[in-house]
């Protein structure tokens, strides 16, 4: 028995990325509905006849009526394809959730709402078991009912969590047991909840979200083609659906000549890092008048992607006497002589001190440029 699908998962629409300015987090939310569009055209194109979304398609319980409207309406003009919709730990299947909104919208006749425990069929012979979740999280192994299935048909699980802890404490929100795959006899297991693509075994994956929401290094971006044919392993082939890639980036500073290499990142991705996010951890030591140079370089780097943010609060500013002469008014000169001290004791006042003297020179040097204005 043949059958090609696309596994994907993690949509979260509705995320409202709100430690990003209103402008940028409107486009963010854009993309990640956009990405229906890119995710039907893969499918499509690899000749699949279903999606299956493996848990979190919303990114709350709570989620506007439009915006339910719409999905619906994204997912109805494919009609090519039956969409395989399974709630997650962010929208769990509860009375008065947003599933209850999506059922009141009107499903189309495409769009398959697994929120029960129960053998779904996908096509003829080929039987879909979803463990849709009804909290956020459970110690209980929602696929654990997979193993009474009696035999006879070809089954893709479909589920959402941990086959191991991906936590700081190794701890597991919903716990699922990687070995399903061979008790309940599975030729696939499609799981959802760790955004990157990653392989488990040669018939269990993690699909990722298939538009990057962080800055997480485990390859984000991409929905999963399988073919599923007999009782070989299935053929996975990932493809890529993301419209933004992000970059986290960490740099110790000596002087600016230190982000040569991020300029020369930033260069190299051309027109394509108006779609880039990157955030700077920025580590080290420098010279007051060498930290305006690298304030120069960032507000420079800033407009050429689409978003960077700089993390300083690993880097020391400290005053040499080349930064104190500089200061043209004697008092200021003094203030900074007394703040520069302090600065080098230990304890938090040498933090306040330090930041305090970092905040000096910048007014400094505005006061400076404004006065050549």
């Amino acid at each position: 028995m043949s059958f090609k699908f696309l596994h994907t998962a993690d949509w979260q629409l509705g995320k409202r990325f709100g430690s990003f300015p209103d402008e940028e987090a409107v486009v963010l939310r854009k993309e990640r509905f956009d990405v229906i569009g890119r995710l039907a055209d893969a499918a499509t194109a690899a000749g699949c006849s279903a999606v299956l979304v493996a848990g979190d398609v919303f990114d709350a319980e709570t989620i506007p009526d439009m915006l339910i409207r719409r999905v619906l309406e994204q997912l109805k003009a494919h009609p090519q394809l039956n969409w395989h919709l399974l709630p997650g730990n962010h929208d769990p299947a509860r009375a008065g959730g947003v599933w209850s909104g999506v059922a009141a919208a009107g499903v189309p006749q495409n769009v398959h709402l697994h929120l029960e425990a129960k053998p779904a069929e996908l096509a003829p012979g080929v039987v879909l078991l979803p463990a849709p979740l009804a909290s956020k999280r459970t110690e209980i192994d929602p696929t654990a009912w997979w193993d009474g299935i009696a035999a006879g048909a070809v089954r893709i699980g479909l589920a959402h969590g941990s086959v191991q802890g991906f936590g700081s404490n190794g701890d597991a929100n919903v716990p699922i047991d990687p070995a399903r795959v061979k008790s309940a006899r599975l030729a696939y297991m499609a799981l959802g909840d760790w955004h990157g693509t990653m392989r488990i075994s040669d018939r269990v994956w993690y699909s990722g979200t298939p538009e990057p929401d962080g800055f997480r290094d485990n390859d984000p971006g991409n929905a999963l083609i399988v073919h599923v044919d007999g009782e070989a392993p299935p053929e996975v082939t990932p493809v890529r659906t993301a419209q933004f890639t992000w970059l986290r980036r960490s740099q110790k500073l000596d002087d600016v000549s230190s982000l040569a290499q991020i300029d020369a990142e930033v260069s190299a991705l051309g027109r394509a890092a108006a779609q880039c996010l990157m955030t700077l951890e920025l580590s080290g030591a420098v010279p007051m008048a060498e930290l305006a140079r690298i304030d120069g370089k960032l507000a420079e780097l800033t407009p050429r992607l689409f978003h960077l943010s700089a993390d300083m609060s690993g880097v020391t500013a400290f005053a040499d006497a080349a930064d104190l002469a500089a200061l043209d008014s004697p008092v200021l000169g003094e203030i900074a002589q007394r703040l520069k001290a302090s600065s080098e004791n230990s304890g938090a006042d040498a933090a306040v001190a330090g930041r305090a003297l970092r905040r000096l020179f910048a007014l400094a040097r505005q006061a400076e440029a404004e006065s050549r204005t």
